[in-house]
């Protein structure tokens, strides 16, 4: 928590916006951010809180992504929770199904779905079946849907079961024997030399990458924390289909907790996303963040336009 430091000089007290944050298991660090020499009004103390937090940015995500980058982001955030504030509320429904609509499409082509983003609204909007579209795409899109309707209803922590009833949502009815069931086998992943962990230990992995989101959940930039628990998971690939899409659910879910807007990632940037999570297979986890950023930093741009 801020407080307020007095400190004299001389004649002089000046004023300063502090907090002591920890940096390891016995190791604290103050920060502080100067005032001046009159006592601070509320508004000036609410004005200098962003500048402290973006010194808290330096300390705990150098090594993920610069502070300036993330001033960016949470300057988004402000806009996008000014704009929830005062659009009519049919608004903001149109505006909620379309990103449904967008994320699902984007999320689905990613691994291979045949749709289009006009069929995807057509099934998601419109309820109807495109001409020629298979069974196990059209299904992926109604899953698509349910899932995000499941993240946005969800209030309870970040726990298996509810990673596992994600991935059961979006896999449910398209052929995966084991939809929502933590893999007892070994797989592999296609197109890539990665090979992901031997199956028994996928359990203590995900309850490992569970433990690393609460100890950083206060710590982390959420759109960093976003980013590291998505590669996380699919690094463990704990499930027989629907991993990248279970993960980039989970990007949303850390997001929505933390009131940032929810993102996709277009399937047109595919080979750069994979190329991100190449990046972080090899532990070059600022690098990974610096691509995922870049990657949708434009798509936060043409959002923030319109709002």
């Amino acid at each position: 928590m801020a407080y307020i430091d007095k400190i004299k000089s001389g004649k002089k007290t000046f004023y300063y916006l502090g907090k002591t944050i920890r940096t390891g298991a016995n190791e604290w660090k103050k920060i502080r951010i100067k005032l001046g020499t009159k006592e601070p009004t509320r508004e000036e103390i609410a004005q200098k809180l962003k500048k402290l937090k973006l010194e808290e940015y330096k300390i705990y995500n150098k090594d993920y992504l610069d502070a300036d980058k993330l001033e960016i982001i949470d300057d988004f955030r402000e806009v996008y929770q000014n704009h929830v504030k005062t659009i009519p509320k049919n608004i903001l429904e149109k505006e909620e199904s379309d990103f449904t609509i967008r994320f699902t499409y984007n999320s689905n082509a990613i691994e291979g779905n045949r749709l289009t983003l006009r069929d995807t609204f057509l099934i998601i909007k419109e309820k109807q079946i495109p001409s020629g579209a298979p069974p196990k795409d059209y299904n992926e899109a109604i899953n698509g849907r349910e899932a995000l309707e499941y993240l946005k209803k969800y209030k309870g922590k970040l726990r298996k079961e509810f990673i596992e009833q994600i991935n059961l949502t979006l896999t449910k009815n398209t052929g995966v024997i084991y939809p929502g069931r933590t893999r007892f086998f070994p797989v592999k992943i296609e197109g890539t030399d990665y090979q992901p962990p031997d199956e028994k230990d996928v359990p203590r992995l995900l309850q490992k990458m569970i433990k690393f989101y609460y100890e950083n959940k206060r710590k982390i930039h959420p759109f960093v924390l976003a980013c590291l628990i998505h590669a996380q998971f699919v690094e463990i690939h704990p499930f027989e289909d629907g991993n990248g899409r279970t993960g980039r659910a989970l990007m949303n879910w850390v997001l929505m907790k933390a009131g940032y807007p929810k993102i996709f990632i277009p399937v047109k940037q595919r080979g750069e996303y994979y190329k991100a999570i190449d990046l972080h297979n090899e532990g070059k986890t600022k690098e990974y963040c610096e691509t995922i950023y870049g990657i949708l930093i434009e798509q936060l741009n043409a959002k923030a336009k319109k709002e």
